[in-house]
């Protein structure tokens, strides 16, 4: 895809906090739920996402059914007499049996079903209950972890009095039954109302966790209707974490709009209360399935004799639309994708070779950044453009614009824009007309871009700096030209094309800073969309990028030579070379394989540690010899084994590939980047101090700290930082960087220590 750029980009695009399927009441789609129980909280996601407009905001109206006795719920989702059911954790008796029907969410990780009793000292567990009254109901499908717990405590069928329940608490507190089946969010709470004292017999306390109230559709439904199923989903995933995290008025919206059964706000409260505990048992987000444990609940409805052997439970868990390949999206931020296509960008239009529009076309190596995105994650943006970060920034805040292309991130502009993670790093230069020493150069004036990062970042690093602002790049070097200032600070390769199309005399190029800086997409106060970027731009492969830095950024400038003699002289050579070149072919071949194996990790494509250790001898004899700064960088993934014990060494060796793709996407030419061993990585930098190594460390850290990996992983890295001392051999240079990250891992991790 190429953005062709227009001075005046379509105007009605949609707000980026708008869904594209939002309508009004009358243009939104009809939706029915259908209740396993009448209204209380058991149910109250679904109420706040309809009340709070969560359904509304994905074009659905949806009506809640309470049940009733002649509702059949797995029934119902396959007729079509409902779209979304809340079923009991038997639906997986059906799928066996063959139903085809989808689990789309589980609102509670453990059952509320338990046995109530009086609280007496007689019966204080479950073997107590041997040859006691039990009221439950009689279908072993609704009661099957009480019937597998008694079970587990010596008890079978024949062993206790089985009573019909008569939803009637009075007869437990009279005495007509021992032990009653209730929820622990409801009848707990009318036993204390009335001061009574009551124990409780759950079944979790006897290895049984069993999912309850589970939302599903029909596999047809998901089939026909991808991303409404995705949408209701996570609406309701939204209700309920909103309904859980302000309880009380959750309890207050049931008791005003869906109190059928009369409960108080009190009950209704404490109802809440309990549901909480069971929604998030385990510490697992809201809603989590997984087919292990739908595997042992099978095998508690096997113990009851309701499953054979054989069963087959396979494709009972939702899943949602593929993501695009590589980048692990959430469902919010697939659906966002889903609705979000276009995008108006902020561009500069004289930057190059990082960007500008040549013969109406986005051109430069942000151009090829904004081509890759779009085409990986099927956007489409317009193009606004802007000489000035300044009027980008006004663009943003006046909705004329979604995102800049070109950002670098400083503490002001982050207040109101959320960074993408950086796709680029670049090395800053000052041009200066003839060679001024660097330990002057900051004692007198220099040009500088108005209100460009480089304005902002070194007004802070260096306050005593004497910094003109000016409007252009051409106003810049002018001034330097006429001796206003001795040099004009910009990223190096800009400067290079600059004096390359506009010659002037005597100007040189040099990087006193020893410094890179991050280029990454600025996005407005949107971090889903920041978020989907970072996904994208962080699964780039370092080829991916070098492809992109080939084709746009400056080679050296060469002299025109006589092409006759070149190819006079090729003629005689090639007689010579197909000579030689058979014979050698081979063997060089080989060479070249081996030169590779023996310098390159294979899991990452970075130096391995026998490059590493070669690389050190020969970086130390130059600083050495010089007198040049060298400093080293050693970081490890915090808790790595963690990773591999709970997804697997396959998923331990993508996040390795990913850690090392966007690290050396992050640093010079000439930083020498590998992996020592395991999950530690090392990074050597030639004529870089100890202090802008701390300072790129740091960088580093904060960048990975705030990537979703592979399956949405969220990780950390603790890195050590020293500097070359005279003196140092390779052990005693790595020992003493080892010896920070030992500090590191030893405090908070996730920080950089210097030694």
């Amino acid at each position: 895809m190429r953005c062709t750029f227009r001075v005046l980009c379509v105007s009605l695009l949609l707000s980026l906090s708008a869904p594209l399927w939002a309508a009004g009441e009358e243009g939104m789609e009809a939706v029915r739920l259908q209740l396993l129980w009448k209204h209380q909280f058991q149910f109250a996601g679904y109420y706040v996402a309809k009340e709070k407009g969560y359904y509304a905001a994905e074009g659905m109206a949806v009506d809640i059914r309470e049940f009733n006795n002649e509702v059949d719920l797995v029934g119902d989702a396959l007729s079509g007499q409902s779209d979304f059911v809340i079923g009991r954790s038997s639906l997986l008796i059906d799928k066996a049996n063959g139903a085809p029907i989808v689990a789309l969410l589980a609102a509670f990780q453990q059952s509320p079903l338990m046995l109530l009793t009086r609280g007496t000292a007689e019966i204080a567990d479950a073997k107590a209950l041997d040859g006691k009254r039990i009221m439950v109901t009689t279908d072993a499908k609704q009661v099957g972890e009480i019937l597998a717990m008694l079970l587990k405590s010596g008890i079978a069928a024949e062993d206790f009095v089985h009573q019909p329940h008569s939803f009637n608490l009075q007869d437990l507190i009279d005495g007509k039954t021992d032990a009653y089946g209730a929820y622990i969010s409801n009848e707990p709470f009318q036993m204390q109302q009335r001061g009574l004292p009551y124990g409780v017999i759950h079944p979790r306390d006897y290895g049984y966790d069993i999912y309850s109230d589970i939302l599903f559709t029909s596999e047809q439904y998901v089939q026909q209707n991808p991303m409404k199923t995705l949408a209701f989903t996570e609406a309701s995933r939204r209700g309920w974490e909103y309904a859980f995290a302000n309880i009380e008025e959750t309890a207050r919206l049931i008791f005003d709009k869906y109190n059928t059964q009369g409960r108080s706000l009190e009950a209704l409260i404490f109802e809440g209360q309990a549901l909480k505990e069971l929604a998030y048992a385990g510490g697992v987000p809201f809603g989590s399935m997984s087919m292990e444990r739908f595997q042992e609940m099978a095998q508690i409805y096997r113990i009851v004799g309701e499953l054979e052997r054989d069963f087959d439970i396979s494709g009972i868990i939702y899943q949602p639309p593929k993501s695009i390949a590589g980048l692990d999206l959430n469902a919010e931020e697939q659906l966002y994708l889903a609705k979000n296509r276009r995008f108006q960008l902020c561009v500069n239009t004289s930057w190059l070779p990082y960007e500008g529009i040549a013969d109406e076309q986005y051109s430069g190596l942000v151009s090829g950044y904004i081509d890759h995105l779009s085409t990986l994650l099927g956007i489409e943006f317009s193009l606004r453009s802007h000489p000035t970060f300044a009027q980008h920034l006004q663009a943003l805040e006046q909705g004329r614009c979604d995102l800049v292309a070109a950002a670098m991130q400083t503490p002001e502009r982050a207040k109101s824009i959320d960074f993408t993670s950086p796709y680029f790093s670049m090395p800053v230069a000052v041009a200066t007309r003839g060679a001024i020493d660097d330990r002057d150069l900051f004692q007198q004036p220099l040009t500088i871009l108005r209100g460009s990062a480089f304005e902002e970042i070194l007004r802070r690093r260096l306050p005593d700096a004497q910094l003109i602002p000016v409007d252009s790049t051409e106003e810049g070097m002018t001034q330097v030209e006429q001796g206003k200032a001795v040099g004009y600070v910009s990223a190096a390769a800009h400067l290079n094309i600059e004096l390359q199309h506009n010659p002037r005399n005597g100007f040189v190029i040099s990087s006193p800073f020893n410094d890179n800086w991050d280029l990454s997409l600025g996005v407005y106060q949107n971090r889903l969309l920041a978020d989907i970027l970072s996904k994208a731009i962080d699964a780039m492969s370092v080829a991916e990028h070098q492809q992109i830095r080939t084709l746009w950024l400056p080679v050296p400038f060469e002299a025109e030579f006589d092409y006759r003699l070149l190819w006079q002289l090729s003629a005689v050579a090639l007689l010579v070379l197909l000579f030689l070149g058979y014979r050698n072919r081979v063997i060089s071949g080989y060479n070249r394989q081996l030169k590779v194996l023996a310098s390159v990790d294979q899991l990452t494509g970075i130096n391995n540690r026998y490059s590493l250790d070669t690389k050190l001898g020969d970086q130390i004899k130059i600083a050495n010899r010089y007198d040049r700064n060298l400093s080293l960088i050693f970081f490890d993934i915090d808790d790595f084994k963690m990773i591999n014990d709970h997804y697997g060494h396959q998923v331990g060796d993508q996040i390795l590939q990913q850690v090392a793709n966007k690290v050396a996407s992050s640093l010079r030419e000439a930083d020498i980047f590998g992996r020592w061993g395991g999950e530690e990585f090392l990074v050597l930098l030639p004529e870089v101090s100890r202090d802008q190594a701390l300072q790129g460390a740091e960088k580093i850290r904060a960048s990975i700290a705030k990537t979703h990996f592979v399956q949405g992983i969220r990780l950390t890295c603790s890195f050590g930082v020293t500097s070359y001392q005279t003196g140092d051999s390779v052990i005693d240079f790595v020992s003493r960087a080892d010896a920070g990250l030992y500090e590191a891992k030893r405090g908070d991790k996730n920080c950089v220590r210097a030694c």
